[in-house]
């Protein structure tokens, strides 16, 4: 197969994925049924026919219009589907083949914990602690050099870090200003890259989602009334920071150390 043919391949599967992730974000914390019964609109419960069900295009084709009642699709549906696609398409583009399916799993892990953040304000448990446990196990496929004793050393260290500091941050935070600052979710979501991606990607990570999300958390408290009490996802942030961090992350790690070591 020719290398651009696979790599729309590549893409299109990204965006069925997407689509799959779509229902995970609706679903698992409403306690839905994450495989069975057909995808249905969120507003009359009209059964979705398959060919108002394909990624992007049906929300184009639909004009982001439910068919039977008109409901107003939301935009995170083919966005969702759309960075999905795109990420899987860098995956593969970089990572060899052996590395391949951890990164997609943690792509998928990380897509479905920022739509249900942004969507809810919450990060399940039931994707952050799994994931953190299939991490570890993964961890020695992802492209280290490492041995699978350094790569397992490598997750758990990163778990510690990734987790741990956002930790420290949650607790110096509420003791400085009497009240919760970040989720647990966070934390959790922060340890299971961790355990993907090892310690230092964990901390470029949290300082690209950091510097991100407070650059939009910012704006958003200049035009809320709440001010700086505005609640922001930072789910939001890590996730797509993570993915980042996985594809380029050791390139700004040793670019930065370059600069500073002249």
């Amino acid at each position: 197969m020719p290398r651009s043919v696979a790599a729309v391949v590549v893409f299109l599967i990204g965006c069925a994925v997407g689509s799959f992730l779509n229902v995970v974000r609706y679903r698992l914390p409403r306690k839905g049924d994450l495989v069975r019964g057909r995808s249905a609109c969120p507003n009359c419960g009209h059964a979705i026919a398959w060919y108002d069900n394909v990624p992007i295009l049906s929300f184009i084709a639909l004009r982001r219009r439910c068919r039977s009642c008109g409901w107003k699709i939301p935009w995170i549906y083919p966005i969702i589907e759309a960075v999905t696609g795109v990420s899987f398409l860098a995956v593969w583009l970089q990572f060899p083949p052996r590395a391949t399916p951890a990164a997609f799993v943690l792509v998928g892990l990380l897509v479905a914990c920022a739509g249900i953040d942004f969507d809810l304000r919450l990060i399940p448990d039931k994707l952050t602690l799994p994931g953190t446990a299939i991490g570890l196990i993964l961890a020695a496929a992802l492209p280290a050099g490492d041995s699978v004793g350094r790569a397992l050393a490598r997750s758990v260290l990163g778990i510690a870090v990734g987790g741990g500091t956002l930790l420290v941050v949650a607790l110096a935070y509420r003791y400085l200003r009497k009240i919760e600052g970040m989720g647990g979710g966070d934390i959790k979501l922060m340890a299971m890259v961790g355990a993907f991606l090892g310690w230092k990607l964990a901390l470029v990570t949290i300082f690209l989602g950091a510097l991100v999300g407070g650059i939009v958390g910012l704006v958003i408290a200049a035009r809320s009334a709440r001010g700086m009490r505005t609640a922001v996802p930072f789910g939001v942030f890590l996730a797509p920071a993570a993915i980042a961090a996985m594809l380029w992350g050791n390139t700004l790690v040793d670019r930065y150390v370059g600069l500073v070591s002249r």
